[in-house]
């Protein structure tokens, strides 16, 4: 503790620049209070109300795997699920530019953001080139949708010349260029990277959990977000992301999630 027996223009020029510090450290801080803008829509198009059933709970993340073919845009988890309805245009795009109509510019009331992530599955480049014609007209209304393009994406070398519609979702084991890293966002990881499959009834293996709260650290200390699949849909396996600090949490059960978090 630093005590000053005098108040002098430099004794309170310090204590000003330790007040700084302290602000700016809990500024950079984990938040200790997670809701549903927490909250990952993982395959979301595989709910029974794609997109609709996670923003009703207030979901800051959706998720959707996307297919080329024939020049449309396709949302489905393999090829063979695609059905001519299931378009990304019809089941996201307008959906979300309902909303940010409704809420004067914002895709939810009270200036609220939202991420959607968008999984390519085939045809990297030319399902990107796709993706950005087909958003291009949208540009303005989309300024507050952080896009995050996964699955098949440009190496990172190339990321930075992308639209810059588009973030990425990082990997741990790639390493990113310094002109490429403000383009990754978020970083993701399969929970099986870190160890064997854990079912979320029992406490997470303290080797497995040390090795997320190392990677997670890690990605902090960059000022990159994180998310992890392949977790569990229970609220032992919801708790244990809290506690590691995992800032967005992915679920399967909608509802469930929201109930944990409290909706």
């Amino acid at each position: 503790m630093i005590l000053l027996k005098k108040s002098t223009p430099a004794h309170r020029f310090l204590l000003l620049v330790l007040l700084s510090c302290n602000f700016v450290y809990a500024t950079n801080a984990q938040p200790t209070i997670y809701t549903t803008a927490n909250a990952h829509s993982h395959n979301d198009y595989e709910q029974e109300r794609p997109f609709q059933a996670a923003y009703q709970l207030g979901f800051g993340s959706v998720e959707a795997d996307v297919f080329l073919q024939d020049g449309e845009l396709y949302v489905a988890h393999n090829k063979d699920d695609i059905k001519p309805e299931r378009t990304l245009k019809a089941l996201y795009l307008e959906p979300i530019l309902q909303k940010i109509s409704e809420n004067k510019g914002w895709p939810y009331a009270g200036h609220r953001e939202i991420q959607w992530l968008i999984d390519i599955k085939n045809t990297g480049p030319a399902t990107l080139s796709a993706l950005q014609k087909m958003l291009e007209p949208h540009r303005k209304e989309l300024r507050h949708v952080r896009i995050v393009v996964s699955g098949e994406m440009p190496p990172p070398e190339e990321m930075f010349a992308q639209d810059k519609l588009f973030t990425f979702d990082g990997r741990k084991e790639l390493v990113y260029p310094k002109i490429t890293s403000s383009y990754v966002v978020l970083v993701s990881s399969s929970m099986l990277s870190f160890g064997k499959y854990w079912d979320g009834k029992q406490p997470l293996n303290p080797e497995i959990r040390q090795r997320i709260a190392t990677f997670v650290e890690l990605q902090h200390a960059q000022k990159k977000l994180v998310r992890l699949w392949a977790t569990p849909n229970t609220d032992l396996g919801y708790q244990t992301l809290k506690e590691l600090g995992v800032d967005y949490i992915g679920t399967d059960d909608l509802a469930g999630l929201a109930a944990f978090l409290g909706k």
